[in-house]
């Protein structure tokens, strides 16, 4: 067995020395309390009312003011003795009774009695009056307890916090602020509990309000004060939380009793608050209310807010250098009727301090825009956003945003934001009016758009969004004359970036469909550069547009003409296309908008294609024409390609027909205007394919009525003609418009009537050569009977007589001819019967044929052909006069044919006739009573190949 060291010996002995005197302390701490606890119960608490003076010199001392005690008696029943204080009163400086409290109850314990308090003090049905005076004391019952020399401390204070438990029961208090209007408030009711321990504080106070102010309410507190504060009633020490139960209350009350920031006119419902302390000041709130009949001004300068109700919860947070802000569940309808829908909001704001920028973050669910909107003026959130918010009038629900940001927010050095808004509607800003001297083009506005979706995610350096716009529309001020386009959808992926000045954007994906268009496109836009652009500014800025339309109203082109073209030439398109079916159709645009249309091709390209269908054509717009003056006949079913390109404008290969003259195709049809913005000037061509007498009647009722209508205006015509039509038509002065056509006849029937006005100076293109007519119709006089005389001089050539099928066997026999000739041509109508004659030297054309009708060029064979309507004569002896006409063709000493022909059916048919053929020159074919007979002198005729020219 090993011996202990002398160490831990030592130690041993110690600790049993230590252990012995903590015992004894322990002891005879016991027997002191025990004495003292004896004491108390067998000495002082019968003889309490001996040691009154005592008493209210300690109280005095506690509180700082004289104490004057009444009775005092005591109840020692159980281990914590109690007394009941009588008459209590407290006096002012003067002497004068400042406070009577008719009965208290104060219980006390050792604890109490070491600190010369209470356990427990019991003040039934006070009456106080507590005042806040001009220079900010307080005085209760006119006793002064803001402390000694405007201190934080008070005697008074300091004992009412170091009493374990104070209780009030049924009492009366009246609080009168005389910083504010001074007015008294009444509380009845009164039941207050506080309970302080070394550390910490509750409070509890229910009362009841004037009528007018509502219901009972409660306020409580839980409040600490720190480790080594020695004075407990140095409330600017306290960190904790107030607690505010208003279930009925007329909130516009507490502005006469409270500074709270804004001015509440109205407001009555229930709130419920709870309010943050730290070392005596606010630090936070947080506040469920349930209010109808708000009428509050937030902030010096603004308008009342007015809400017909509001519920929901606020909150907010003192930060260093900052607040938080924070709504949930925030619902509340204006007085006009708009609802904010409940959504949620977070906010964090710090000031900026030395280099640091100021900063803040928000987060944000189911705002409405809408109500933002129309209480913005009402709500403190500085000029800038009144101002933008003014100018952009913003319509939608923000569903989801999360924002970050430095620096002030009219100036803002960094930020990110990405959310979702959906049904969108921003009103678009129109620009400032330029005086018109100084204007090179009409100034583009800030865009608009309604019922949008959008996805953004944007920072001060660029950001993209998917846009979608369902039933709504988008708004372009300064870009169209009617701004508001309607759209059914539209979607769209956008770009943008940002630096500096220069601002780009990309739009992808582009699909949009409305009444008038459903198409794709994409484009690009980018500021201007100032120094390079004709308007010298940034915008209206450089765009790159290209995009396709499978389905078009060709009729509404007009109202997607940009404002850079002239007001002229977009009223022109409208009122020229009137209807059109358009499908096909393509747009590009390119180049700096400050020069729309791009006259020149250096400066970009503007151009519109469609294909159209159906479409209606008033080439000469009635606005046009002069008062009076017949209107050009529109083109209807017009087919064909209608193209803007720069500042032209033309419809080509296209197919129409006339109105009023639907027997009458037009093919080929081109109408051309070169240049829209300086004289324009519409051309007009086409071939015209049908009854001749409906060309007639458009000629008779068009503005020619009064040039080339009065000499056709009683003429009758029968059969089709061909058409080639060319007018040109100066927009500015349709006076000066030409027209130039030529028209191919075949088979026709012309009568001209005794009214008919002279010709003089008509031209025409027949048989591929130009004829020059004049004549007209001379009335009875003079004995003389009136008579229609048409004299035509002309060429012709062999290929324009084989492209006149109608003319048969001429046309035939000019198969093998060559070359061209002159021709004269006299018409005569006398009493129903018209003449022909028409003679031509033949001279520079040759004719291939087989004897004896071939000849050169150079040599003339004089042709002479007449028609001759002759009387009617009976057929047989004993038949009924029928109509004939006499036919004569001479062609030199080389041929001479003369046939009456029966013409009363639909064939004409040879009565009788004559054919001489190479005959001297004192020979002839004398004309037979019946049949042909036939005076031929050929040495050779070659039978073959007359048959081959014959049968051709």
């Amino acid at each position: 067995m090993t011996d202990p060291t002398p160490s831990s010996s030592r130690l041993l002995k110690i600790s049993g020395v230590f252990a012995r005197w903590l015992t004894r302390l322990v002891l005879g701490l016991g027997v002191v309390f025990a004495l003292a606890w004896g004491a108390l119960h067998v000495w002082i608490v019968p003889r309490i009312g001996d040691f009154r003076p005592q008493l209210e010199s300690a109280a005095s001392r506690a509180l700082g003011v004289p104490v004057r005690m009444g009775t005092v008696t005591a109840r020692s029943a159980g281990w914590i003795p109690s007394f009941e204080l009588g008459d209590v009163a407290l006096l002012d400086p003067q002497g004068r009774e400042a406070l009577h409290l008719a009965r208290v109850l104060a219980a006390v314990s050792p604890r109490s009695l070491w600190s010369l308090g209470f356990e427990q003090l019991v003040i039934e049905r006070p009456a106080l009056d507590v005042r806040r005076t001009a220079d900010g004391r307080i005085l209760v019952a006119g006793l002064d307890l803001s402390g000694s020399a405007g201190g934080p401390d008070s005697p008074a204070r300091d004992w009412f916090f170091a009493q374990t438990e104070v209780v009030v029961r049924s009492g009366t208090l009246n609080w009168t602020d005389e910083q504010r209007d001074g007015v008294t408030l009444a509380l009845t009711g009164v039941d207050l509990v506080v309970r302080n321990s070394a550390r910490r504080h509750q409070i509890r106070l229910d009362a009841t309000p004037p009528d007018d102010w509502g219901g009972r309410f409660q306020l409580a507190g839980q409040f600490r004060r720190p480790l080594l504060s020695r004075h407990p009633g140095r409330w600017q020490d306290w960190t904790g939380q107030l607690y505010a139960d208003l279930p009925r209350a007329d909130v516009s009350q507490l502005r006469r009793y409270a500074d709270l920031g804004v001015e509440i006119r109205t407001g009555r419902g229930a709130l419920r608050a709870w309010v943050d302390v730290g070392a005596g000041q606010f630090t936070g709130a947080l506040a469920d209310l349930s209010l109808n009949e708000v009428s509050a001004t937030l902030g010096p300068g603004l308008a009342p807010l007015a809400l017909d109700d509001a519920s929901g919860r606020l909150g907010w947070r003192q930060l260093a250098g900052g607040f938080e802000f924070f709504t949930q569940g925030l619902q509340f309808r204006t007085a006009e009727g708009l609802r904010w829908p409940g959504g949620n909001v977070f906010l964090t704001y710090t000031a900026g301090e030395g280099r640091m920028p100021a900063q803040g973050e928000l987060r944000a669910d189911r705002l409405d825009l809408a109500a933002l909107t129309q209480v913005a003026d009402r709500l403190p959130l500085g000029t800038p956003t009144h101002a933008a918010l003014s100018a952009h009038p913003v319509k939608g629900v923000v569903d989801a945003v999360q924002a970050k940001w430095q620096g002030r927010l009219d100036a803002l050095s960094r930020y990110e934001a990405r959310g979702r808004v959906s049904g969108l509607a921003i009103a678009g800003v129109p620009s400032p009016s330029v005086p018109a001297s100084t204007a090179t083009h009409p100034p583009a506005g800030i865009p608009g758009v309604r019922g949008a979706t959008v996805d953004f995610n944007l920072t001060q350096a660029g950001g993209t969004a998917h846009l979608a716009v369902a039933d709504g529309a988008i708004e372009l001020p300064g870009v169209l004359e009617d701004p508001l386009v309607p759209l059914d959808r539209l979607a769209a992926d956008v770009q943008w970036q940002l630096d500096g000045d220069h601002i780009a954007v990309q739009l992808a994906n582009v699909r949009f469909a409305n009444a008038d268009v459903d198409g794709e496109a994409r484009a690009s836009w980018k500021t201007s550069d100032p120094a390079r652009s004709p308007g010298h500014s940034r915008f209206p800025g450089v765009l790159d547009l290209q995009g396709t339309a499978s389905r078009a109203n060709g009729a509404r082109v007009f109202r997607y003409l940009p404002l850079g073209i002239p007001a002229e030439t977009r009223q022109y398109v409208r009122d020229a296309v009137t209807q059109a079916d358009a499908s096909g159709v393509k747009f590009t645009v390119r180049g700096d908008l400050a020069q729309v249309p791009f006259v020149d091709p250096r400066q970009g390209e503007f151009r519109i294609s469609l294909n159209v269908s159906n479409a209606t054509l008033a080439y000469v717009p009635a606005h046009h024409q002069a008062p009076g003056v017949p209107a050009w006949p529109p083109l209807r079913q017009l087919a064909g390609e209608l193209v803007f390109d720069r500042a032209a404008m033309f419809v080509r290969g296209g197919s129409a027909r006339l109105e009023n003259s639907p027997g009458v195709q037009l093919s080929k049809v081109e109408t051309v205007i070169a240049n829209m913005q300086h004289s324009p000037t519409v051309v007009v061509t086409a071939n015209a394919l049908g009854p001749l007498t409906e060309m007639l009647t458009m000629v008779t009722t068009s503005p020619l009525r009064d040039t080339v209508a009065p000499a056709l205006g009683q003429t009758i015509a029968t059969g089709n003609a061909d058409l080639q039509l060319r007018l040109a038509l100066p927009l500015h002065d349709l006076n000066q418009s030409r027209v130039q056509g030529s028209v191919t006849l075949a088979g026709n029937d012309v009568q001209f009537s005794p009214q008919s006005p002279q010709l003089a100076g008509v031209t025409a293109r027949l048989y591929g050569g130009e004829v020059r007519i004049e004549g007209g119709t001379r009335p009875a006089a003079n004995g003389v009977e009136a008579q229609t005389v048409l004299r035509a001089q002309g060429g012709l050539t062999a290929e324009g007589l084989r492209a006149a099928r109608e003319l048969e066997f001429p046309s035939r026999l000019a198969q093998s001819a060559s070359g061209a000739t002159t021709y004269t041509a006299v018409l005569t109508q006398r009493r129903g019967a018209t003449d022909f004659t028409l003679a031509s030297s033949l001279e520079g054309m040759a004719l291939s044929l087989p004897a004896p009708l071939a000849k050169s060029a150079e040599l003339a064979l004089p042709l002479r052909l007449a028609a001759t309507q002759l009387a009617p004569a009976p057929v047989t002896p004993d038949g009924p006069p029928v109509p004939h006409d006499q036919l004569q063709l001479a062609l030199g000493r080389v041929a001479a044919i003369t046939y009456v022909r029966d013409v009363s059916g639909p064939q004409a048919r040879v009565v009788r006739g004559s054919i001489a053929v190479g005959l001297a020159t004192d020979e002839s074919a004398p004309l037979p009573d019946a049949g042909v007979v036939a005076n031929v002198n050929l040495d050779v005729v070659d039978i073959d190949a007359w048959d081959r020219v014959l049968s051709r």
